[in-house]
């Protein structure tokens, strides 16, 4: 029987998550969507990497109290085996990709979190992904303390009036503070701003062909975004094939009839068809 591709195994993944009333397992989503772009990426192996990163910090682990775990398994990714963010290539697609920071032990904040977050599994601690508008961090594994880690920072750990700072850093006034963004985000979600951010990186580097297999993973998670629609819509636009951009774009517009950029949108599919008839 022939093997299913990495992009259907993402799909039956998340549908079976779906099915079982459970949130998607971060890890293998992760991995199966690095399989997509690299052929090479094995899954299996890659969590097997995880899995040994968690088995050092266990063995260093002075108890089985939650904090000596935690303490343990941030000594382990940023003292020993320097897991940093990357500042010099943030752009970079391969920041996106599970497999690579793995491989690299350099990433954006949110690939970094899960590798945080899946070592901190595997110990036994449940740590929760926080969403903070720009900055993607985690929450300690004692809901009461309100700190938090910066994995992109070292691991450093913050507290309510740290997370503030670094949200006014990074907004400097553009957007107002809401303590919402404190909140757990899904594993859904979580994967969701991934491949997001891989899409861009990607886009941004013109890989347009690269940037339809992100979207195409992307309404695996959620077929109901029509924002993948249109980006899709744009990006076959951008290689010329104009019926199958004009398709997706009118499908945006039928869904978000009042949409901010409709008109945008609608000069475009105009333009479009007036070069297809070219």
């Amino acid at each position: 029987m022939k093997a299913l591709r990495p992009a259907q195994l993402f799909a039956n993944l998340v549908r079976a998550s779906d099915g079982a009333g459970i949130d998607v397992p971060l890890d293998r989503a992760c991995l199966l969507s690095c399989a997509v772009f690299d052929s090479s990426v094995d899954p299996a192996l890659y969590c097997a990497r995880l899995d040994d990163l968690a088995a050092e910090a266990l063995a260093a682990a002075e108890g089985a109290h939650p904090y000596a775990l935690i303490g343990a398994v941030l000594d382990t990714l940023f003292d020993k085996h320097g897991f940093r963010g990357n500042d010099a290539g943030y752009s970079d697609p391969g920041n996106s990709l599970l497999s690579s920071v793995i491989e690299t032990r350099v990433g954006i904040p949110i690939t970094l979190s899960i590798v945080l977050m899946e070592v901190a599994r595997r110990v036994g601690l449940t740590l929760d992904g926080v969403g903070l508008p720009g900055h993607f961090i985690v929450r300690f594994p004692d809901e009461t303390s309100q700190l938090f880690i910066d994995p992109f920072d070292g691991g450093r750990i913050l507290d309510v009036h740290a997370c503030v700072a670094l949200f006014d850093k990074l907004y400097r006034g553009r957007l107002t503070w809401r303590e919402e963004y404190l909140r757990p985000v899904s594993h859904r979600t979580i994967l969701k701003r991934v491949l997001l951010n891989l899409k861009n990186a990607l886009s941004q580097g013109k890989n347009y062909v690269a940037a339809l297999a992100a979207i195409e993973l992307q309404l695996a998670v959620d077929p109901d975004d029509p924002t993948e629609l249109r980006d899709r819509g744009i990006l076959f636009a951008r290689l010329h094939r104009y019926d199958r951009a004009i398709a997706d774009l009118e499908a945006y517009l039928r869904r978000l009839p009042d949409a901010g950029d409709g008109d945008h949108i609608r000069s475009t599919v105009q333009y479009l068809r007036q070069a297809r008839g070219l």
